[in-house]
């Protein structure tokens, strides 16, 4: 469903404005703090860089927790992008809990549409994210790269964070945001994308969600690359050179297909790729190992600096 409507969202993309670098002036407000063993954990709320029909959508609400060994000084951290219009952030979290448990600071930020930016009470998360007219759906993703954007500079400004230090985490759609944020921004100091992929309109015309849906709709390729202009980390190719992102995908994935993971590994040349067994659903099954890798990972990088 979720690439479904990226597929949708990639008919009219092509129309919108670059992506523009975020203003970094606005009010972080702290709307609540709480700790927990080695711990403490604040909820933060600012404005988004981009406007919806919707108020609620254009604050960004961002969970961030502060381990007891980052308190008093300028150390790594790490944004974490969830899984898109997903109904909750358990997968999110397995993640979050081990880079908090290592050490990291670590900050994840709720999505265009979910959650408390639901446009109302009574929807489900994510649901307009996913349902909306074809136009709406590119303001959404568009939107969602400008909110990773504004949220990594939130995160580096932290007391608690050397802003030399800090990288992204993106799983699904969210690594698919991650590696387009990573593309246009020089920032982040390390990028690991789990199960995402470049060549958009690939993705859109081949992958086992989407390829239906789009069929369907009658978007060609042609139209799809055209739409898709100057939004895909392939088009940004030299800029990533040198950035050492770890990709890690999984070999039976039909949502992502193979060919389009193997293009975001030539998006960022210098890149290492990771091909693990399983499916794109199945692929929870790794997540009794995953997270310590990935926080193994991300420290070597950004303690490396």
């Amino acid at each position: 469903m979720i690439l479904s409507a990226l597929a949708v969202c990639l008919a009219t993309a092509g129309a919108a404005a670059p992506l523009e670098a975020p203003s970094s002036n606005f009010k972080v407000e702290v709307v609540a703090t709480s700790t927990a063993p080695g711990r403490t954990d604040y909820v933060l709320r600012f404005p988004s860089a981009a406007r919806s029909p919707w108020p609620a959508n254009d604050t960004i609400w961002a969970h961030l927790s502060v381990p007891d060994s980052a308190k008093g000084k300028r150390g790594a951290a790490v944004l974490v992008l969830p899984v898109m219009a997903a109904p909750n952030v358990w997968i999110e979290t397995r993640f979050v809990e081990r880079f908090v448990a290592d050490g990291l600071v670590t900050m994840w930020i709720e999505m265009p549409t979910q959650f408390h930016r639901r446009p109302h009470p009574s929807m489900p998360s994510g649901q307009v994210f996913l349902a909306r007219t074809t136009g709406q759906l590119a303001r959404n993703f568009r939107q969602s790269v400008s909110d990773a954007r504004r949220a990594f500079g939130v995160l580096a400004a932290r007391p608690e964070v050397d802003a030399g230090r800090v990288g992204l985490f993106g799983i699904s759609l969210g690594a698919i945001v991650g590696s387009v944020a990573w593309s246009v921004d020089p920032r982040p100091a390390a990028g690991v994308f789990v199960m995402g992929g470049a060549d958009f309109p690939g993705i859109a015309l081949n992958g086992s969600l989407s390829g239906p849906f789009a069929r369907k709709m009658g978007l060609s390729a042609g139209d799809l690359r055209t739409a898709w202009a100057g939004l895909d980390p392939l088009d940004y190719k030299a800029a990533n050179a040198g950035k050492k992102a770890l990709l890690i995908n999984v070999n039976s994935d039909t949502v992502i297909p193979r060919a389009n993971a193997l293009r975001l590994k030539e998006a960022f040349p210098d890149s290492r790729q990771v091909w693990l067994p399983l499916g794109h659903y199945t692929a929870i099954l790794h997540l009794f190992w995953l997270p310590r890798s990935v926080s193994r990972r991300l420290q070597e990088a950004l303690l490396s600096r």
